[in-house]
């Protein structure tokens, strides 16, 4: 009886953690992220960096806002920026301006990949990204292994080298020959990401391939980023309660836990009643010798 008691009690704990509706899935001080991706070549790899970034901001207490470029005239509320895969000219003269006012006012811009090559006649872009792209990104896409700097929050934690296969955007000044600080190059000894030391604005060159969006360091990276951009000096804490699914539940859901709670305690009710009667026999036999 007492075991099955004690499995009561721990069906009942478990049943009403997975019942209890989850906190929710922003608080108010967690930064927002304003995602465009206008210009961009990949349809599919854009889709797939987006969903991805979704589950980052989720797990990692950030949140999305995908957007277009007219979205930079009213920041209001938006901690980051980010050009994702962006390309050409897709700001006018007056969101250029805002966006500016944004950065230098202490805004956060993150880039990745095609985003270098975005507003190639902007003067002010090329001065805040610190590099300049020497020409098109490298044809054919071919692997490279990252390796990451330490001392930077942005790669605190990558220790490993990445191997990344992207079309390489190669650049003309370097990051290095600005005063930018460089956070990761490749095997060649270019670099492959890099953040201002005046402005919050940083740089992935990889990003623009879409395996590239599905490897663990290389989000690390990118969230590392958002989060150095954002001016966030907390701890990036994960956020494990996301992983449950989202109040109301659905009444599969909670047969489902109440099927495994009922038969659980079932099976060991009648086992407890097995080794009752057992017990019993034992005592009789002993009384009878």
């Amino acid at each position: 009886m007492r075991t099955l008691l004690r499995l009561s009690l721990v069906v009942l704990l478990v049943g009403a953690s997975a019942l209890a509706p989850a906190s929710a899935a922003h608080a108010a001080d967690e930064p927002r992220v304003l995602v465009l991706t206008a210009g961009h070549r990949d349809a599919e790899t854009v889709d797939f960096a987006l969903e991805r970034l979704a589950m980052e901001a989720r797990r990692w207490n950030f949140q999305l806002v995908e957007g277009e470029p007219a979205d930079v005239a009213d920041l209001s509320g938006i901690d980051v920026v980010m050009l994702l895969d962006t390309e050409g000219d897709i700001f006018d003269a007056g969101q250029e301006a805002a966006l500016q006012d944004f950065v230098e006012g202490g805004g956060g811009l993150v880039a990745t990949h095609s985003a270098a090559a975005t507003e190639a006649d902007w003067t002010w872009w090329s001065e805040a990204l610190g590099a300049t792209p020497a020409g098109e990104a490298v044809e054919p896409a071919v692997e490279k292994k990252v390796s990451f700097n330490a001392g930077s929050p942005i790669t605190e934690g990558l220790d490993e080298e990445l191997e990344a296969t992207e079309r390489w955007y190669y650049f003309d000044p370097e990051p290095g020959e600005t005063g930018q600080n460089v956070l990761a190059t490749v095997d060649t000894g270019d670099p492959a990401a890099w953040n201002s030391q005046d402005l919050r604005v940083f740089y992935s060159v990889a990003g623009g391939d879409h395996e590239t969006w599905g490897e663990r360091d290389f989000l690390q990276l990118i969230r590392q980023g958002i989060w150095w951009a954002a001016g966030e000096e907390r701890a990036m804490v994960q956020n494990i309660e996301d992983t449950a699914p989202q109040w109301p539940y659905t009444l599969t859901f909670i047969l489902f836990v109440a099927a495994v709670a009922g038969g659980g305690s079932i099976a060991v009710w009648r086992l407890d009643r097995t080794e009752t009667a057992r017990a019993a026999e034992l005592t009789a036999e002993r009384e009878r010798a």
